[in-house]
């Protein structure tokens, strides 16, 4: 192994555990500490320099600022949150231009699985009896409930990640 690979290498191992310490805080605290967020963007050099000839460096920067302004427009909508942003922007800019989509497909389906297990968790909670769970009322409530959507994105990440170790 040459020491560009084991940088590269040790870069992405890093990211998976930045990933995960921001999944777990958002899962605990519904918040994602800017720390981990920049220390994402601080590691992505130290894995590109290694890999990535500077012309994808350009494009995953510009991917990343693409959705760093769609994702001003979520969180202005309240939509996603501050820092779920700044994960999704962090992540997408290791995706770079040829992983992006399937970081975003796998974000959307583990967050889509997130949501229909919460929704599914507070159905059994507020019906009147388990066999009323699934046809009860709605609740508008529930739409208002937080989601901790940075273990959706980690998620996301992780195929990332392994994609990453795997080519290189």
């Amino acid at each position: 192994m040459t020491f560009p690979e084991l940088v590269s290498g040790l870069a992405v191992l890093c990211f998976v555990g930045l990933l995960f310490a921001a999944a777990v805080s958002d899962i605990l605290r519904y918040m994602i500490p800017n720390r981990w967020c920049l220390a994402l963007a601080l590691l992505y050099p130290a894995y590109a320099y290694n890999v990535q000839p500077s012309a994808t460096w350009l494009a995953s920067l510009g991917i990343a600022t693409a959705f760093l302004a769609i994702g001003f427009v979520l969180f202005s909508k309240r939509v996603l949150g501050a820092g779920d942003v700044k994960l999704f922007v962090a992540t997408a800019l290791w995706a770079g231009p040829d992983l992006i989509l399937p970081f975003t497909f796998c974000t959307t389906i583990a967050g889509g699985v997130m949501v229909l297990f919460m929704w599914l968790q507070h159905r059994l909670a507020t019906a009147p009896t388990s066999g009323l769970a699934l046809i009860h009322g709605a609740d508008p409530g529930f739409i208002k409930q937080p989601m901790p959507y940075g273990a959706a994105i980690a998620v996301g990440g992780l195929y990332v990640a392994f994609t990453l170790l795997r080519v290189h």
